[in-house]
């Protein structure tokens, strides 16, 4: 077979490729050092990390395509998946879009077989990368610009928190439904069914692992006893992701420098980097952010591929009922009819006989003479 799961003697080549893969730019890359050979060889290991899953390209005899490999990963919700690397890179001396077309439709079709409902791809903002993820489905549902603050290591004074009261709290369930309220209005309706939350999904516990929100550190900030602002960090070895979520189309700006003067403060226990993408629709958020500190480290388009899977499922087949005879009724009795000789016709009785030709028939004589009157 030329597309196969990792094996244990795959090792040197997937050590050589992974120098030359593209890496694609999830939240979890900017938290964590990722190196795609060693997480496949602890996914060998008994008891090893079972989060991801990498396929090898193997082709003896073909020029174009003949090597390379695609690592899967686990999304935050529980029916989607992750692409978290592709290699050779496309512009590798050995990379080329057919490597990775055949790469990403095998990839595909596996995510399927594993119950998943959908697949995501953060990839840079690249043409050529975006054409080819095209070309097997995928569909970008928002352009973000992933932005940067340093080493937070002062704090912001109180003197613009204290004009209004604020209060942020860790969230809890029953902020479940003012939650889902306030991620509608920051959200729209496209981005949201790309993230499996839409309108059928409510304020409940689906809501709650399609977002992400399981793994915690969500917190809120209410003004006047209304929720009007909630971001959620995610703490990694290489630093800390930010999540945020409130009106993007409010006419103030004071609410919104409110709200990231809140996250900064929450967050200046911490001497990592904190990065945050800021997505197309959520306007001039970029101007706040460069005043705070941010600075834009590079741009990415997510992207989703809807999965088809077969489902098994029961259905009621109507089928005729069969329908009883009536009981039977002997009927009077009818006098049988009288019996007359057959006979049968001149044609039926020499069907027996043997056949003569035409010249017998002509030269037979007859068998009784007829009596003709002398001419007087």
């Amino acid at each position: 077979m030329a597309i196969r799961p990792f094996r244990l003697d795959d090792i040197y080549l997937l050590y050589r490729l992974s120098r030359q893969a593209t890496c694609l730019l999830d939240d979890q890359a900017f938290l964590f050092l990722r190196s795609s050979w060693l997480a496949a060889l602890l996914s060998l290991l008994p008891g090893g990390e079972q989060q991801n899953v990498t396929y090898v390209l193997r082709q003896a005899g073909h020029g174009l395509v003949h090597e390379g490999f695609v690592q899967l990963g686990r999304s935050p919700s529980p029916r989607a998946g992750r692409l978290l690397c592709l290699s050779p890179s496309l512009d590798a001396p050995s990379g080329h879009p057919a490597i990775w077309n055949k790469l990403l439709a095998y990839c595909v079709h596996q995510a399927a077989a594993c119950g998943f409902d959908r697949l995501y791809a953060d990839a840079p903002d690249q043409p050529l990368l975006l054409q080819t993820l095209a070309t097997v489905g995928f569909e970008p549902f928002a352009h973000q610009t992933v932005w940067c603050h340093p080493a937070r290591t002062t704090t912001h004074s109180g003197e613009a928190r204290s004009e209004e009261a604020h209060s942020v709290q860790p969230c809890r369930p029953v902020d479940c439904w003012d939650l889902w309220q306030l991620y509608r209005v920051s959200t729209p309706e496209p981005v949201r069914r790309a993230e499996g939350v839409g309108e059928e999904c409510g304020p409940g516990e689906r809501f709650v692992q399609n977002l992400g929100l399981a793994t915690g550190g969500v917190y809120l900030m209410r003004s006047a006893g209304k929720l009007t602002g909630a971001f959620q960090l995610l703490e990694g070895t290489q630093g800390s992701w930010l999540r945020v979520w409130t009106d993007w189309c409010q006419p103030e700006s004071r609410p919104l420098r409110r709200l990231f003067e809140e996250i900064l403060a929450v967050a200046q226990t911490s001497t990592a980097p904190l990065y945050f993408a800021s997505s197309d629709y959520q306007g001039g958020v970029g101007v706040l952010l460069e005043e705070l500190g941010f600075a834009p480290l590079v741009d990415r388009v997510r992207l989703v591929k809807p999965l088809v899977r077969w489902v098994r499922q029961r259905t009621a087949v109507s089928r005729p009922a069969v329908e009883t005879a009536n009981e039977i009724v002997p009927s009077l009795a009818v006098p049988a009819a009288e019996s007359r000789p057959f006979s049968a016709s001149p044609w039926l009785a020499n069907l027996g006989r043997p056949s003569l030709s035409i010249q017998e028939t002509l030269c037979e004589k007859p068998s009784h003479s007829t009596s003709v009157a002398a001419p007087p």
